[in-house]
């Protein structure tokens, strides 16, 4: 912060309104950030937030699988056989659950680490 002391008070405001629970202290031309030790409520509230991240990730998986079934039936009245229909709406849907249950493995890792930890 030496080369840019302008910079200092834009800096110390960014970090201040991060969301993050810090507190920047100014010493001259350097900042101080001392950071604090992370609560158990605060894990739960991340673990909570990581909840519904995952849920408006599973949905948005099932909007792409329900627009894309629909997509297929559309081309099954324009003369996609009915078989080649089903095959591509079952793909669909394994993929679907694939990438779903990715989503859900990662966010049980997540809320293993947050709450976990000692």
């Amino acid at each position: 912060m030496a080369a840019f002391p302008q910079a200092i008070p834009t800096v110390v405001q960014a970090i201040g309104n991060s969301g993050m629970n810090l507190n920047p202290q100014q010493d001259g031309t350097s900042l101080f950030i001392p950071i604090p030790k992370v609560t158990k409520d605060h894990r739960e509230s991340l673990s909570k937030n990581a909840k519904s991240l995952f849920i408006k990730c599973r949905d948005g998986i099932k909007d792409v699988q329900n627009k894309f079934i629909k997509t297929v039936k559309s081309k099954e009245k324009d003369g996609l056989s009915q078989d080649t229909a089903n095959q591509i709406s079952d793909y669909v849907g394994q993929v679907a659950s694939e990438y779903i249950s990715t989503a859900e493995k990662m966010l049980e890792a997540k809320q293993h680490e947050l709450l976990n930890e000692s």
